[in-house]
């Protein structure tokens, strides 16, 4: 069929009720991006404290403002996090063999972008002829949008560390019934703040953030955040909140095609060289999704006290092909500082300071935390320069990070033999895109000032439209120093690992999709948990069912295999012992109604060390979710059930929660976790979010240890948001 008589079908659609161009958030999208983040969570694991805010303020921005299908590139549509790089490629060679697109539901002819995929898309591009052009300052300042969110949450019960501050009267009492000692006596609790037993400030967390936007072109805002257990416009705060971070972050702009100002983010290539803020290549049921399109420079509008840079950076275009990046950033760090006797000049005494690791929790609620804050300068800079061909992308990087102090980790513990020690390091390397037809090969490699070096490379290939494959090699020397680097790994650093991954996804029709993967991996040198080299694998396999549009379900496998030290109790250094967990999860989602949407899950693992007995856990759960079309009232809500034998049976089931907080938390012990979220929309432009969650356990009388210690089996938190748009 012509293209022409494509775009006739696309106006008939339109004519018979087909809104692709409505902007707005509708349920089944706010499902979608809800599911999308949710499978980038799981890839973190046990990072799951991660701040994923970033990546719901991105999906959200591209609906207001779609990316134009005719001015866009991969990077861009990488952003997305909707289409593999196969799909993002066969969508690039489409506009240059039969030029721009003349409607979106020219889509529908692109090879290897099947229905599912479309729909996903959708609400997320455009076709334009406009763009281009820089627009004039004086638009970009009354034509944007303002965003104002506040957000406070507490955890019910009291924990050791609020002794006196519990705004409920539900007094804490010691498990082992010990006296409370009299807090009512200011001398006794100024003698527990000075000898860190109690935590300074209040039980309630508090976010606060202020930012405008014009479509992409202009975005500058203010985040600030307290901590539970900081004080408040008081005593050790009297700046008012913990942490701000601000940004000023254009596109557009004379010769300048970004510029940021004050906080933001940089990544290039593959992320080996240097890639800040978080990074979403890794392992996952989209087993064909293992490149990574670096979005160069970005806003930060996120609380993570660490993963950002600060101060300035460009990109600026050099004539039709090249673009250069440079950047530079200094802030300071919580690190762990000491102090020991240096004779290394005319013999004499002296104190040499230096820093054992760096304190990324973001945590100030007593003296001793305090004492960590900011105790470390960090100074960055370096540049990218890239090359951008009809098909060949090839990008330069070099990074320098300084700090104020040296590192110095502890010479007593074998694997840190080989670990990055010192004041400062350097970074360098050369990353590569080549997409031919139906294949893409990419990769990079990078080189650190010590001599360490590492390489990633990877091929994807559509051998069919129902089959894809994705191939990626990683050899990373055990004496790279990467600090800013986020490649494909298995291990949480990229160094001290060689591995090949292969990938596979079958889709035989638009209902049923098969993705799989396996890796194998060597890590050449010691490392946490394992005083030996090791090798490992892990297998995964997810069946998907799509039998209708609001009908879903899935059955994931996994196997992992890696060697850990014996949990025996022997003489001298502990032998390796195999440990094998295996994870097996049936999921359901179906939508009842336009408005209602139920989803089930049933996971069970089974994780054995050497020869112990095999430990197992188990979850169930049921999610109701009512985002109806019309009225101002949504509610989501969950009931689980969970028993695991220990901590290494754990499972992880991703939580809604209001916007920008997200929960991964580790599932284990035994008991009921629930939680409900009610979303009241005010007004047209104003809508307040209520969360409250508890988990209940019955298999223990007290919960955590430390301050943060509850004596009981429950632990709940109430979480409040509101958020205006004007």
């Amino acid at each position: 069929m012509s293209r022409w008589g494509v775009c006739m079908l696309a106006w008939a659609a339109l004519a018979m009720g087909v809104q692709a161009q409505e902007r707005e958030l509708t349920p089944e999208l706010r499902d979608m991006i809800e599911q999308r983040i949710a499978n980038v969570a799981e890839q973190l694991g046990d990072d799951s404290d991660a701040d994923l805010s970033e990546l719901a303020d991105q999906l959200t921005d591209r609906l207001y403002n779609p990316i134009n299908l005719n001015r866009t590139n991969a990077q861009e549509l990488g952003s997305l996090y909707l289409l593999s790089d196969i799909e993002i490629n066969a969508i690039l060679q489409h506009v240059q063999r039969f030029g721009k697109f003349i409607s979106i539901y020219e889509l529908q002819t692109v090879d290897g972008l099947d229905a599912a995929t479309l729909e996903l898309l959708r609400p997320f591009v455009t076709v334009s002829g406009e763009g281009g052009s820089n627009t004039p300052l004086k638009i970009m300042l009354t034509k944007g949008k303002h965003e104002v969110l506040f957000r406070t949450q507490i955890n019910i019960e009291q924990r050791r560390g609020f002794l006196g501050r519990d705004p409920f009267n539900s007094p804490y009492r010691y498990a082992n019934g010990s006296p409370l000692p009299d807090v009512g006596d200011p001398f006794v609790m100024d003698s527990l703040r000075r000898n860190n037993k109690v935590y300074l400030g209040s039980p309630w967390k508090v976010y606060a953030r202020y930012r405008y936007q014009y479509r992409r072109d202009l975005d500058f805002g203010i985040t600030a955040e307290k901590d539970e257990g900081e004080e408040f416009f008081k005593g050790t705060q009297k700046k008012g909140f913990d942490f701000y971070s601000a940004h000023l972050f254009l596109r557009n702009v004379g010769p300048f095609k970004a510029v940021a100002l004050g906080d933001y983010q940089a990544q290039f290539g593959q992320g080996l060289t240097f890639s800040s803020g978080l990074s979403f290549a890794r392992k996952s049921a989209y087993s064909i999704n293992i490149e990574r399109n670096a979005q160069g420079l970005m806003p930060y509008a996120s609380v993570n006290e660490n993963q950002f840079l600060r101060g300035a950076a460009a990109t600026m275009g050099l004539g039709k092909r090249f673009e250069g990046t440079a950047f530079i950033s200094r802030k300071k760090h919580d690190a762990n500082l000491r102090s020991e006797a240096d004779t290394s000049f005319s013999g004499s005494d002296a104190d040499l300071v230096t820093f054992s690791s760096f304190q990324e929790d973001g945590y100030h609620r007593t003296y001793s935390e305090l004492d960590k804050k900011n105790a470390l300068e960090e100074f960055v800079y370096g540049g990218h320069l890239r090359y951008r061909g009809t098909r060949l992308q090839v990008g330069a990087t070099a990074a320098r990070v300084d700090f104020g102090h040296a590192l110095a980790k502890s010479s007593t513990v074998p694997y840190n033999q080989f670990e990055f020690q010192g004041q400062s390091n350097t970074t360098y390397g050369m990353d590569w895109k080549l997409p031919y037809r139906n294949l893409i090969w990419f990769g990079e490699v990078a080189r650190s000032a010590d001599g360490g070096s590492a390489g990633v490379t990877g091929l994807l290939a559509a051998l069919d439209k129902r089959l894809s494959m994705a191939l990626l090699y990683r050899n990373l020397q055990r004496n790279f120093h990467g600090l800013y680097s986020g490649a494909f790994t298995e291990g949480s650093n990229p160094w001290n690992e060689h591995g090949l991954y292969t990938g596979i996804e079958i889709k035989p029709n638009r209902k049923w999709v098969f993705n799989a993967y396996f890796d194998q991996f060597t890590f050449p040198w010691l490392r946490y948990q394992t005083n030996a080299p090791s090798t490992g694998s892990e297998v995964l396999g997810q069946l998907t069912w799509t039998p209708s549009r609001g009908v879903q379900l899935y059955v994931k496998a996994r196997h992992q295999a890696k060697p850990r030290n014996t949990s025996e109790a022997l003489p001298g250094v502990p032998p390796l012992v195999g440990t094998r967990q295996d994870n097996l999860r049936f999921n359901a989602s179906y939508r009842v109604s336009r408005g209602i949407t139920l989803r089930s899950r049933v996971e069970h693992v089974w994780f054995q060390r050497g020869n112990t007995p095999v430990q197992n856990g188990f979850i169930l759960y049921q999610d109701v979710i009512h985002r109806p079309m019309m009225g101002r009232l949504q509610f989501t809500g969950r009931v689980m059930l969970f028993t695991t034998d220990s901590y290494d049976a754990r499972l992880y089931a991703f939580e809604s929660d209001v916007p920008g907080v997200f929960g991964l938390p580790p599932i284990y012990g035994r008991g009921m976790r629930w939680y409900a979220m009610v979303r009241w929309s005010v007004a047209r432009k104003v809508d307040l979010w209520a969360r409250y969650g508890s988990t209940l356990y019955t298999d223990r009388e007290v919960i955590n240890s430390g301050l943060q210690e509850i004596a009981g089996s429950r632990k709940s938190d109430l979480k409040l948001e509101l958020r205006l748009k004007f």
